[in-house]
């Protein structure tokens, strides 16, 4: 059986800055300092994630994060610019050298699968965008866990079975940690050149996506 690659999708496979700038945007439209919603919406995303309530859809903490924007920054109606901000999502479109990588992993008989903690509603639209035909799916929405919540991990490691596998992902803590913890072989795609943590080696450290193919 050919070897199974697993991707991180958003900020490994798919640029998400455009969302940021769009919540940004947002914030001064209505007269907010600058990175005041973005820092607040990014705090209140986390602990819709993490915290101790039942687990919620990402399409649905998109929209409580913005309710407690709303709280917090004492601004009225913000939760109308929710579908604004899930168009966005959909539209995100993959880094430049992310499709022709996957096309050439493909042509030499890699299986991938996407680990994201989006949910459907989502991610449909975003694998139109990467044009890519994967063999395996793990959703948070399906697993009922966030990355790096280490029952993601285990999920798809029973899904998986004992086969070898390589981790490719940009989140040093939402991937590269649990994955260290999983005893997964590791590639640390360092989009902004950060300096990674050496407790976590040995993993790979490679810096676009296309750098993968010399790796394998």
């Amino acid at each position: 059986m050919s070897q199974l690659l697993t991707f991180d999708c958003y900020g490994t496979l798919i640029d998400t800055s455009p969302f940021w700038n769009e919540l940004e945007k947002i914030g001064l439209e209505y007269g907010m300092k600058q990175n005041s919603l973005v820092n607040v919406y990014g705090n209140y995303e986390d602990r819709l994630m993490y915290g101790e309530e039942p687990f919620i859809v990402y399409s649905n903490i998109i929209y409580k994060a913005l309710q407690y924007c709303e709280m917090e920054l004492k601004v009225d109606k913000l939760t109308r610019e929710y579908e604004r901000l899930i168009k966005i999502h959909k539209e995100l479109l993959p880094f430049p050298e992310v499709k022709s990588t996957l096309e050439t992993l493909k042509r030499r008989g890699y299986r991938t699968a996407i680990m994201s903690n989006s949910d459907w509603r989502i991610m449909n639209d975003n694998l139109q965008s990467l044009g890519h035909d994967f063999n395996l799916v793990f959703l948070a929405e399906d697993l009922q866990a966030y990355k790096p919540q280490m029952s993601f991990f285990r999920q798809v490691q029973n899904k998986i079975g004992n086969e070898s596998h390589i981790h490719i992902a940009t989140g040093f803590w939402w991937d590269v940690v649990p994955a260290k913890k999983m005893n997964w072989q590791r590639v640390w795609v360092n989009r902004h050149f950060k300096k990674g943590i050496n407790d976590y080696q040995p993993f790979k450290e490679i810096n676009t996506l296309d750098q993968l193919i010399d790796y394998l």
